[in-house]
């Protein structure tokens, strides 16, 4: 590791595992390297999005058991979630997180979604479909709820606290969340608003207090908590601070360039409303793989040496069909073999299809004539049925994809 400041290497590292074969060997490496201390409060972090491949999950439930096993190092799998709050005398749902075991929640009720779920309370939360230019999925199920583990995990206390109010009953209802809707001047049709909104409206209206020592087979290796849970602050002058570690290789120096750029403007920001709101001030974003010029090449030869791997179709990485891809890779990734795809989650197109289908939003067109219709690839981009049945133009700006996102950064 080669710090930019002498104290960051003091400071708890947070290993941002994406599921994927780079994030994974950077563990590894580091953790057999000695660089990654428990007892410093470094730990790994795997955000579900209920719609990776299952062989993803399979992969980071392996890599997880083996970190934890062989060097003591926790490694938290977490999933984005709505509870219920009191907000200006009414009650309203807000963003959370919830901490999952590696097994389905079919076997075990505190384990993780795999069948789209978590991704559909996403959008019936937010009420629209994100798409390329708005890519919502990515700050929603992955970047929000990790601040708010963190907060938790860098404070006092011995697990997340309760989020969401102590009733025993739920109050947002389709119909409540549709009066505050017509209230705050919403321009779709109150039946259209209410059908967004019903899946949200049948989620747990709180989560119950956790303990971190249940999601973890490794010593929680921390000082004694505190009589008083305390999370610690995440923006303003003093936020907590911790190294953030990604795996984005010396191939990806662009995507690099962008997040050490992005630093410039979080780092430091003096006020709790700092525009970039993806990133904490206290946030210090490292890549021990561009710094050590490791590429691609090398990330497979270090899987080749492994006794497993991540056995996965080519096409299928974080999100099998994740509208940043561009529609002549996820037409490739339908026709793609995989034993392992589950019929109606997402590693199906036929998920993808009925989730555009529920979410798209339908508004009067700029021109007054018609309807636009706003999808995964924006409101003049194809749709996923198009892409299911190979009809999608491959003229399209969306054909070959874009900038990846911050999905794995």
């Amino acid at each position: 590791m080669h710090y930019r400041r002498k104290r960051h290497s003091t400071l708890p590292h947070v290993v941002k595992f994406s599921g994927g074969r780079s994030s994974a060997a950077l563990t590894f490496m580091m953790a057999r390297s000695g660089l990654l201390q428990p007892d410093r409060g470094d730990i790994v972090l795997f955000a579900n999005t209920s719609a990776e491949h299952p062989g993803t999950y399979a992969f980071a439930a392996e890599c997880k058991r083996r970190l934890e096993q062989d060097f003591g190092l926790p490694f938290f799998w977490y999933e984005f979630c709505t509870v219920e709050t009191a907000s200006r005398g009414a009650y309203v749902r807000k963003l959370s997180y919830r901490l999952v075991k590696p097994v389905p929640i079919e076997e075990d009720p505190q384990g993780y979604h795999s069948h789209g779920e978590v991704f559909e309370e996403m959008l019936s939360y937010q009420g629209m479909l994100p798409n390329p230019h708005s890519r919502s999925c990515t700050a929603k199920l992955k970047l929000y709820p990790s601040h708010l583990l963190l907060a938790e995990w860098l404070g006092t206390g011995p697990g997340p606290t309760h989020a969401g109010h102590h009733a025993n009953q739920a109050f947002v209802t389709p119909e409540h969340a549709a009066g505050r809707y017509v209230s705050n001047r919403g321009t779709a049709s109150i039946e259209d608003y209410m059908r967004r909104v019903m899946f949200m409206t049948t989620q747990p209206h709180a989560r119950p207090a956790q303990l971190w020592q249940d999601y973890t087979s490794a010593p929680i290796q921390r000082g004694p908590a505190s009589a008083r849970v305390h999370r610690a602050e995440m923006w303003g002058q003093c936020a907590a601070e911790f190294v953030a570690l990604l795996g984005l290789r010396a191939d990806e120096r662009k995507r690099v360039d962008r997040i050490l750029t992005r630093s410039l403007f979080a780092e430091g920001a003096g006020g709790t409303q700092c525009s970039i709101r993806t990133q904490p001030p206290g946030e210090h974003p490292y890549f021990p793989l561009d710094d050590a010029g490791l590429t691609s090449d090398e990330i497979l030869a270090f899987w080749r040496d492994e006794d497993f791997d991540l056995a996965i179709p080519s096409k299928s990485g974080n999100c099998v069909f994740c509208f940043m891809k561009g529609t002549e890779i996820l037409k490739q990734a339908v026709q793609e073999t995989d034993p392992d795809r589950v019929l109606g989650a997402p590693s199906d197109i036929s998920w993808w299809v009925d989730m555009e289908q529920r979410y798209r939003r339908e508004v009067p067109a700029r021109t007054g004539r018609g309807i636009s219709q706003f999808g995964f690839l924006g409101v003049s981009g194809p749709s996923f049925a198009e892409v299911a049945n190979g009809t999608a133009s491959r003229r399209s700006r969306y054909a070959t994809g874009a900038v990846a996102c911050d999905c794995t950064d």
